[in-house]
């Protein structure tokens, strides 16, 4: 059978979907995606038999641009497409899937929390499932709550934990471990608990114990004070796949949720994953804790000094580094 996946949200979003992608490749199904720009790359090259990719319109407006919409519809039309999997709450994502003609189409509704939207989806699927609208009501893992698109095309009734299974799905060659303490530099939760200098301060401790300590990041001008202040290697500017590999290649990650946590879950590096402190905190760590791997979750205190809070994540890092 010949399934599409349509995921063209974030980067961790989509690698929600690796459990779900391992079972239905190995269930014998021909396994194409939908992806956006910014998560085309995120899988390893070998993983989907085909990528279409969609232009995400930059936030907040939704869908994504009539061009690249045009394209994908004609690639995914010419591929025929047996069953389409939507696991996105976006309209645009339903529609996609009905206009490119794919006889079975599923994908998640929201019941009596948003009914207007579910009767709109509704019309656009063959089959819907049901899941929370409501952050406070979740009770399982994102990666548990997307598997479920594929009842009845695996043969397995829970996602896989194992890396090495989801590995291959990530990176495309093997890499050896160099032993690096990876800190994810981001604004994220700059205003939340991680600003610059608590990373500085991390990246210093880090060092102090005998870590060797990578510094990644998208903002190279910030990448670099965190690498001046706490003697770290400064790495910007990377591609997603050297991103990816360098993580692959961590002994720890230290991140705020994001992108890099969800790579290392899948990857099974272990991981101290960074959250704010907010009214759904516990439930948001339920649906987006690091799934494969060992993990360590810290709620972050804004109150706390930069020194504080980087000696709780430094020692919690360095439990996981031998």
């Amino acid at each position: 059978m010949k399934v599409l996946l349509v995921r063209a949200d974030g980067i961790g979003d989509a690698l929600a979907c690796a459990p779900l992608v391992a079972a239905l490749r190995d269930a014998g199904h021909m396994v194409g995606a939908v992806l956006g720009t910014g998560n085309r790359s995120i899988y390893a090259r070998q993983t989907f038999a085909a990528v279409h990719v969609l232009d995400r319109i930059p936030w907040p407006r939704h869908g994504s641009t009539p061009q690249s919409r045009c394209t994908a519809l004609d690639e995914v039309r010419e591929k025929r497409y047996d069953v389409a999997l939507i696991a996105s709450e976006e309209i645009d994502a339903f529609a996609f899937a009905r206009d490119a003609r794919i006889p079975q189409r599923i994908g998640f509704v929201n019941g009596f929390e948003k009914p207007l939207k579910t009767l709109h989806v509704r019309s656009l699927l063959t089959r819907g499932i049901v899941r929370t609208a409501s952050a406070a009501r979740v009770r399982e893992h994102e990666v548990q709550t997307l598997f479920r698109l594929g009842a009845g095309l695996t043969r397995e009734s829970v996602p896989t934990t194992d890396p090495g299974r989801l590995r291959p799905l990530i990176v495309d060659d093997p890499v050896s471990s160099n032993g690096t303490v990876v800190l994810q530099v981001s604004s994220k939760l700059r205003g939340e608990g991680l600003d610059l200098a608590t990373y500085g301060a991390l990246a210093s401790d880090l060092a102090m114990r005998g870590h060797r300590v990578l510094a990644l990041g998208d903002d190279a001008s910030a990448v670099a004070e965190v690498a001046r202040a706490g003697a770290a290697e400064p790495c910007s500017g990377l591609t997603t796949e050297q991103w990816k590999t360098s993580i692959a290649a961590a002994a720890a990650v230290v991140t705020p949720d994001s992108g890099a946590a969800h790579v290392a879950g899948m990857l099974g590096i272990p991981c101290v994953d960074c959250f704010p402190k907010r009214a759904t905190t516990n439930q948001d760590v339920v649906r987006w804790r690091p799934w494969a791997s060992r993990y360590q979750t810290i709620v972050l205190d804004p109150s706390h000094d930069p020194a504080t809070t980087a000696t709780i994540l430094a020692t919690a890092a360095a439990g996981f580094v031998h």
